[in-house]
């Protein structure tokens, strides 16, 4: 599975399969290839099995850390750059 964004966890294979079946049955059901091309409709159903899936498979939610700010990440890479690391 390919992740969104780096300050996102991963989710299992398994998780990740069955979203995904979600996400196929939907755009099955309304002919379309891609999430933009559903009507709002489909737009709000699939959001809502997606948090309903999302709550059940990950009942304490997905542990997101907000990216550091640029100063510390900049302050890391200095010590490590001197450090020799």
């Amino acid at each position: 599975m390919k992740k969104i964004n780096r300050h996102v966890p991963d989710v299992s294979q398994g998780i990740a399969d069955r979203g995904t079946e979600i996400i196929e049955r939907h755009f099955n059901a309304y002919g379309v290839k891609r999430a933009s091309d559903l009507p709002e409709e489909g737009k709000v159903r699939l959001y809502r099995e997606m948090q309903q899936y999302f709550a059940v498979e990950m009942p304490g939610g997905l542990e997101m850390k907000p990216p550091a700010p640029w100063w510390t990440r900049m302050a890391t890479w200095l010590r490590s750059f001197f450090a020799g690391e």
